[in-house]
């Protein structure tokens, strides 16, 4: 039973998204409540429209002191010499803090000092005025002496977080707002100018020289956008490395010495924190969604067009808000899953802004209205996220709602947002969410979840897509990364590291930031692993190649010979710092990814010799003994967002080189391949008069692969089933029959038979759930078919309703409807069967009893799977121990 639960655990990512994505990713701090103090949400909401990077005189590799004018592709074009104005040398300068300074600009004015004289070698004196013995200054802060040299700037142009560096006859000034300001300002002089780098929390470069080269400046500096987060680890950081790479994420006020941050009460999913089924349900199942005309507790969502629900998540959310004064946004948004309500006024309300999230959006529109009359200066945060993407056509956001946009899946991180086709409709509701909501933030994805060590050449797409985001008026990006304790994971340091740098500034140059990262964490190993970075986007940009964030190693961008190049170049690196210990193990450290993929069946399966055979060669268990060393050596704990533990990973690797057996079942007219190991899937079901196969099998593309294809049982609701994919056993079988039986991870026993009867193109198929427990359990069965019949778009659905009516339509509407595809309930249910045709010119006829089911249910996503996905749900029982449901039905091939 260990085996098997731990087998199924590996494939459970999928029930994850924003929230539990952000729980995991974020040690299950979804919830936390982090936000800024009220100097800061004060802020200037046009700043993220004023970066002021692009005003002043170039100065080495500088965001701050660069006027750089990257385009969609990284610039990789020499930067122009920056014009060098005096120098900072051993006894030239004196520093001067304004005297009323706050915590963080005392702070800085310190760590100025420390670093300088690290840097020169010098005792750099630290005055409250201007030096009287001719020495020159560097001012912090605005006050007597910033304006003593003409640097006085106004409120509204400095933001919240903004700051003015002068140059004025051989002094300079800093200044920017005490609670944030003159710190980021402080930062950035020391790295872009001084040439400090922190590179990881315990990867610092201070250089040494005789003198430091001030360029010429003159311009008010303001981030891109004003909230900045990434979930990314980081170990061994602290506040001070976060301040340094600009994160502002937390609850600090102004008087922190590291700056004020910005906190949100909740960030996604959050209903339930103002009603919930367990406090509510019983008495008032109204309030939540009703599908198919019945009010469901499981999974559920609220009917937002309730008047009560609307009375009392205000009351809730005003007392939140005295609660948490210092707390400008607080979350009202739905939980992660569908089931949005179908009641006839929210589908009316629905059906008017066009979009599922229509009564979301209607419904906080309403709540921030309410609350502002109280507290006008905070904000309502909800979700754009799977079926309230779509933003509402014909409804404005009301000036204090902020809306939360998630780069879903299967948008392409491999190209950029504002160019590749897969992210076309991500780039039209973004922009379209930004023409109406004067509070946009981003939830932006930026590793791969379901495999943190598969190689994901994200980098140019990043640069560029914080750059649209910039462009469009963003006031805020989450970059979530991998946030699991002890860190680990593909460039875990480099990518955050990036990430946040252009989420400062995305104009920066992202291959002059990322090779400048390389040399300094990597020393003469740098070479060869740029290569090895440039070598993956070439791969993917060269062959059209779209990863999003549930990808596999399959997805095509690692054939034989990429793995066999990437390797020498790791030989490479390895081989230029063999002689330092410690950079030898960050290069290995760097390698993990190339060993993870290496294990896994990167370029799909053929069917031959009754087994699945890989098609590229699995890398021996040494490889994966080694992979896993590295992870205990260093404390690594996961290698994917759910279920990701050493174990799970061992696991998954015996089962891939078992090479699984396939059991065949055929009478002349059908041949039915089973797969055991595979969670006992029908993968293949093949017409044998045409030689054609009707079953979905070995797409790469797909989420489980390999974990996927054909007919399968599922127990459980949308997002927590189970029974697809634990190890099935077979208990009887003979030439045109097989039956199979299994324990899922739920607890239910599973027995399914499969028979074809004679001389006909049919499989009979029985399906059984017993509660083989000494208890009463609750739970549904779900038959889930996988069909491929030609091109998806022409591909025809056609049957009778219970009442009598017709559908008969290709799958446009299926595909349009994104997710959700198209559900069947109560007399729209089809009347004992339902048949999809295309163009291999073979038709499947999907028999049942209607009287067994709750409803049919069809999608096709995305669509370049071209699948087709049928699922019959039977309705959700309680079973006494020993009692059954079961699902029956006849699959029937014909040629057209």
């Amino acid at each position: 039973m260990a085996y098997r639960i731990t087998l199924f655990l590996l494939a459970l990512v999928l029930f994850s998204a924003c929230s539990d994505s952000a729980s995991s990713s974020t040690d299950g701090d979804l919830e936390r409540a982090e936000s800024s103090d009220q100097a800061d949400t004060d802020a200037d909401p046009d700043a993220v429209e004023d970066d002021g990077d692009k005003d002043e005189a170039p100065a080495d590799g500088d965001a701050d002191l660069d006027s750089s004018d990257a385009d969609e592709a990284e610039a990789e074009e020499e930067e122009a010499p920056p014009v060098i104005v005096f120098s900072i040398t051993k006894d030239s300068h004196s520093i001067v803090l304004t005297p009323d300074a706050s915590p963080s600009e005392t702070r800085m004015a310190e760590k100025l000092r420390e670093t300088l004289n690290a840097v020169l070698d010098a005792d750099v004196p630290l005055l409250n005025e201007m030096p009287t013995d001719g020495t020159k200054a560097v001012v912090i802060g605005q006050g007597d002496a910033a304006r003593a040299l003409g640097v006085d700037p106004a409120a509204e142009e400095l933001g919240g977080q903004g700051y003015a560096i002068r140059t004025v006859d051989g002094h300079l000034v800093i200044a920017g707002t005490p609670q944030a300001g003159t710190m980021y300002g402080v930062i950035r002089f020391l790295e872009d100018v001084v040439g400090v780098h922190w590179y990881a929390p315990e990867v610092t470069h201070v250089p040494e020289s005789e003198r430091i080269d001030v360029p010429e400046a003159d311009r008010i500096v303001r981030p891109a956008f004003e909230w900045r987060h990434t979930s990314y680890n980081w170990p061994g950081k602290d506040d001070e490395f976060l301040a340094n790479m600009g994160d502002n994420n937390g609850s600090k006020d102004g008087e922190s010495e590291f700056g004020v941050e910005e906190e949100h009460d909740g960030r996604a999913h959050s209903y339930f924190n103002f009603i919930s089924p367990d406090e509510y349900f019983d008495e008032h199942p109204e309030y939540f969604s009703e599908i198919g005309g019945v009010r469901i507790r499981e999974e559920t969502q609220l009917c937002l067009t309730n008047p009560d629900v609307l009375d009392i998540v205000t009351e809730k959310m005003l007392q939140r808000m005295a609660d948490k004064p210092h707390v400008r946004q607080h979350n009202f948004s739905q939980m992660d899953h569908y089931n949005a309500c179908d009641c006839e006024h929210c589908r009316a309300i629905n059906e008017q802004y066009k979009t599922q999230g229509g009564t979301q959006f209607w419904f906080v529109n309403q709540l921030a209205e309410r609350t502002s009359q109280v507290y006008p200066d905070k904000l309502i945060g909800t979700l754009a996220y799977m079926y309230t993407e779509e933003p509402p056509v014909g409804l404005e956001m009301h000036p204090n709602a902020a809306v939360w946009l998630c780069h879903m899946f299967p948008s392409c991180d491999m190209h950029p947002i504002a160019t590749c086709p897969h992210n076309a409709d991500y780039k039209r509701r973004a922009e379209s969410w930004a023409a109406i909501t004067d509070h946009l933030y981003i939830w932006h994805y930026i590793v791969d979840f379901m495999h943190y060590y598969n190689p994901f050449p994200n980098f140019r797409a990043m640069a560029a897509d914080m750059r649209f985001y910039r462009n469009i008026g963003v006031e805020g990006i989450y970059l979530q990364g991998m946030g699991h304790g002890g860190g680990g994971g593909e460039w875990s340091l480099l990518r955050p590291y990036m990430g946040m740098h252009l989420l400062w500034n995305p104009d920066r140059n992202a291959k002059t930031l990322r090779r400048d990262w390389l040399q300094g964490y990597y020393g003469d190993a740098w070479g060869p692993l740029e290569d090895y970075i440039e070598m993956l986007h070439d791969k993917v940009e060269d062959d059209d190649i779209h990863l999003h964030l549930y990808s596999n190693p399959a997805s095509g961008h690692l054939p034989d010979e990429v793995m066999e190049q990437a390797n020498l170049l790791f030989d490479q690196a390895e081989a230029a710092v063999e002689s330092d210990e410690e950079l030898l193990e960050r290069v290995r450290v760097a390698r993990m990814p190339l060993q993870y993929a290496a294990t896994f069946p990167r370029t799909g399966y053929r069917i031959a010799n009754g087994q699945i055979e890989w098609q590229s060669e699995i890398a021996p268990f040494s490889v994966m003994n080694a992979f896993i060393n590295r992870m205990e050596d260093h404390g690594f704990t996961t290698v994917r967002e759910v279920a990701g533990d050493i174990n799970s990973l061992t696991m998954l690797y015996m089962m891939i080189v078992a090479s699984p057996t396939i059991e065949t079942i055929d009478n002349g007219k059908l041949k039915v391949e089973v797969v055991p190991l595979l969670g006992g899937r029908a993968l293949r079901i093949i017409h044998l008069a045409s030689g054609k196969c009707v079953t979905a099998y070995n797409v790469k593309e797909n989420l489980y692969f390999p974990f996927a294809g054909g007919l399968e049982d599922r127990t459980g609701e949308l997002f927590r089933y189970y029974g697809w994919v634990e190890p099935a056993e077979v208990t009887e079988r003979r030439g045109d029959a097989i039956t199979l039986t299994k324990t899922s991870l739920d607890g239910w026993r599973l027995t399914r038979t499969m028979r074809l009867l004679p001389g006909e193109a049919v499989m009979e198929v029985t399906t059984e759930m017993t509660n083989p427990g000494d208890s009463a359990m609750e739970g549904r069965l779900r038959s889930h078919l996988e069909l491929n019949l030609g091109d998806l778009r022409s591909t025809r659905m056609a049957f009778t309703k219970t009442s009598g009516g017709q559908v008969d339509q290709n799958m446009e509407t299926v595909i349009e409807n994104f997710r959700e595809g198209q559900h069947f309930y109560d007399e729209d249910i089809p009347n004992g069967e339902w048949r999809f045709s295309g163009s291999k010119g073979l038709s499947v006829t999907q028999r049942f009893h209607t009287e067994e089911l709750d409803f049919t249910w069809v999608y096709s996503y995305p669509e370049t799977m071209e699948e087709v996905e049928l699922e019959l749900w039977s309705k959700r029982t309680t079973l006494e121990p020993g009692e059954s449901i079961r699902i029956r039905q006849e699959i029937e091939i014909t040629a057209e």
